[in-house]
């Protein structure tokens, strides 16, 4: 009995420690600016770009930071299939904020401290966003 109750606390004492391991969390700029890859599995053939060359343009995501009273960047263009992360990364008071499209692309969506909401785009058009009642904080995204 006391064999295998070392081993779960060994278990979970290594789970606890994994998870303190690694990314502080913070974003450089650069990072940011950065699209990563996104799976392609919501992705239909009619949704898939290509280039000039006729290379498929794999779908990226970014990352718009709500972070002391201003989002950044506030503007971005990207390509249908695109993803944009509103992540609320405001450390000072640690605010709920409210990203709202202006659009009508979704409902109000309310992000806690350290969490993030995202929404892929698959229409061309501009888009704009407001997180009342911090004007700084609004945001344009352009898809192409």
């Amino acid at each position: 009995m006391k064999s295998k109750m070392l081993i779960l606390i060994l278990v979970l004492s290594s789970l606890l420690m994994a998870g303190c391991i690694g990314d502080n969390g913070d974003i450089t700029e650069e990072e940011n600016e950065t699209p990563v890859d996104v799976p392609d599995e919501n992705i239909s053939e009619d949704d898939v770009l290509v280039d000039e060359n006729g290379e498929v343009i794999e779908p990226q995501v970014y990352v718009i930071r709500l972070d002391r009273y201003t989002a950044l960047p506030n503007y971005l263009e990207i390509n249908r299939g695109d993803t944009v992360y509103w992540r609320n990364e405001q450390s000072e008071r640690k605010l709920i904020f409210e990203v709202i499209s202006e659009d009508g692309l979704w409902e109000e969506q309310r992000i806690n401290y350290g969490m993030q909401f995202n929404y892929t785009f698959t229409e061309a058009g501009t888009y704009n966003f407001s997180v009342p009642p911090w004007h700084s904080m609004n945001s344009t995204v352009i898809v192409k």
